[in-house]
């Protein structure tokens, strides 16, 4: 079983521009311009939800889609702000935990999955306090030519924290998606985390 306890913030750079949020902290105020091509769409109709300044409720059957990315976005949870990489977020606000999925898309062109996570692995080795992989396995992503999952956590002691990544690239043209999840600070089973993994999508280019 993974737990998460205690903080629930990873936030490093790379270079002047990439900012790599790989379990993210309570959100500032939603705006707009945070979120200028994030779609909600909602499984049951083929409309997606507007955007808007106050945070939406996600509601059941509902995905975060954010240009290619898709993922399944637990019931209640509601949409928040990013940051520079992960431009849209979800989050259960209602709860002290603060559970947290994060979604990127188009930060950068690889060839193969692997490539595209060692950004995220190498800058959190030399930022983050006591990162450290639990598991780092390739799985299936519909719409994506590889993909990698990888389990982690960071900061010691009391202060532990365990997040997860998955990254997926289309192999024809190298686009990389991220999903970055959090537990906060809630214990997490294997299952939350499969259920997470299992739901990305690589969706078809436009």
């Amino acid at each position: 079983m993974l737990t998460s306890r205690g903080r629930t913030t990873i936030a490093t750079t790379l270079g002047a521009a990439l900012l790599l949020t790989g379990c993210v902290q309570p959100p500032p105020a939603p705006s707009p311009s945070a979120e200028p091509t994030a779609v909600t769409e909602v499984t049951a109709s083929a409309e997606a939800a507007e955007p808007s300044v106050a945070p939406v409720p996600a509601q059941p059957s509902e995905r975060g889609v954010l240009g290619r990315a898709s993922v399944t976005v637990p019931e209640g949870w509601e949409r928040t702000g990013g940051d520079q990489t992960f431009t849209l977020r979800y989050a259960a606000t209602d709860t002290p935990t603060y559970e947290a999925i994060a979604i990127s898309d188009g930060f950068g062109s690889f060839h193969g999955a692997r490539a595209g996570v060692s950004i995220f692995i190498a800058q959190a080795q030399t930022e983050i306090e006591d990162f450290r992989i639990l598991s780092q396995e390739d799985i299936e992503v519909p719409g994506a030519s590889s993909a990698v999952r990888v389990d982690f956590t960071f900061g010691s002691g009391d202060a532990a924290s365990d997040g997860m990544w998955v990254v997926a690239v289309d192999d024809r043209d190298g686009h990389a998606i991220a999903i970055a999840y959090s537990g906060g600070e809630a214990e997490v089973d294997d299952a939350e985390l499969d259920a997470v993994a299992d739901s990305v999508e690589l969706l078809p280019a436009p």
